[in-house]
């Protein structure tokens, strides 16, 4: 695997690296065939781990790579109301995770702007992704990886946890560790 494609893994999704977070997503600016080359690379070497990377969008000029843990997605997919939360925005959960991020995958290619529902697969509340799209993106009471329409005190300390996070993961690659060593088995 490309190291600056490494870096960007662990600048990018050092929370779901560590365990904290169920998926994070990165633009890579560059070859649409080398990054999925290199996700591939890097979602057999973390495998042992729990984790998986698979681009969501390629196309020239940001390909959008997607590193989850799918034990812990699907977790997160079965809480109480994102189940039909995701059903009333025309997913169907029939075909499994697989079918789910391939429909994500689809609404990400029909157009330029990002699906709101996208949120949820990144692990944000689902009361901040109802606020953000019944309030189009005003009226949020904080903000850090996302804009928070919930519990301002908890959407801080997760804000604070995943930024100390990728703090301590880009330090520890800077001393050599490689992402495989920096990466939280599940």
């Amino acid at each position: 695997m490309c190291e600056v494609f490494e870096r960007a893994m662990v600048v990018h999704c050092a929370p779901t690296l560590a365990g904290h977070k169920c998926a994070s997503l990165f633009t890579w600016r560059g070859c649409p065939d080398r990054a999925a080359q290199w996700a591939l690379e890097a979602s057999a070497l973390l495998a042992e781990k729990g984790v998986q990377v698979r681009l969501l969008k390629a196309q020239e000029g940001g390909t959008l790579v997607y590193v989850y843990r799918p034990r812990t997605l699907l977790a997160r997919l079965a809480e109480p109301g994102v189940g039909a939360f995701l059903s009333a925005c025309g997913y169907e959960e029939s075909g499994g995770l697989e079918s789910l991020l391939g429909q994500l995958s689809a609404n990400l290619l029909k157009g330029e702007l990002f699906p709101h529902e996208i949120g949820i697969f990144l692990d944000y509340p689902l009361e901040d992704v109802v606020g953000f799209i019944r309030h189009q993106g005003a009226c949020y009471s904080c903000q850090g990886c996302w804009k928070a329409y919930g519990d301002q005190g908890a959407a801080r300390k997760r804000f604070q946890l995943y930024r100390k996070c990728r703090e301590v993961y880009l330090s520890c690659y800077r001393r050599g560790f490689d992402v495989l060593r920096l990466t939280v088995a599940a």
